[in-house]
């Protein structure tokens, strides 16, 4: 596969073309460069849709079972919508502001997803942590909640969570 990424890149630059740098998938290989052919090069917003793509892989979308240790979501379950808006009921947040996700750095397979929930007063919560593969629930998530301090403003821990796949 990535020969092949590799290989059209250079027929493409050859032909005068620009193609976007090729993105490493989480889970090795690499996805596809796009470029388009017929001798008119990638617009701007198309690199941004593009882009935009690859922060809301599709195998993240789907609903999530989460236990956290924050008050009012203690047992809740969350939405994530493919077009990167989110869902989800508990006690202590009414709607979602959205989703997005980042592979993993140094090279782990897995993704870094940040999700982030408004409470009643539309104070932003966050659910921040890594997704990886697990032998007996299939996707695993879990990492840290996160809300604005009272003092600061600046987010701060204030619980943790685990969440999979339903």
């Amino acid at each position: 596969m990535a020969a092949k990424a590799v290989l059209l890149a250079f027929l493409a630059v050859g032909d005068g073309l620009r193609v976007p740098r090729a993105r490493l998938s989480p889970r090795g290989g690499a996805v596809s460069c796009v470029a388009r052919f017929g001798g008119t090069p990638i617009r701007p917003e198309e690199e941004e849709t593009h882009a935009r793509a690859a922060e809301l892989p599709s195998e993240l979308a789907g609903g999530w079972e989460v236990r956290s240790s924050y008050s009012g979501a203690e047992e809740t379950w969350v939405e994530l919508l493919p077009d990167g808006s989110a869902e989800g009921s508990a006690r202590s947040f009414s709607r979602g502001r959205g989703w997005r996700a980042a592979p993993r750095e140094g090279g782990k397979v897995g993704w870094r997803l940040t999700v982030t929930m408004e409470d009643k007063i539309s104070s932003p919560l966050t659910f921040d942590g890594t997704v990886r593969e697990d032998e007996y629930v299939g996707l695993s998530y879990s990492g840290r909640v996160l809300a604005p301090s009272k003092r600061t403003g600046q987010p701060a821990e204030v619980g943790e969570f685990r969440a999979w796949q339903r």
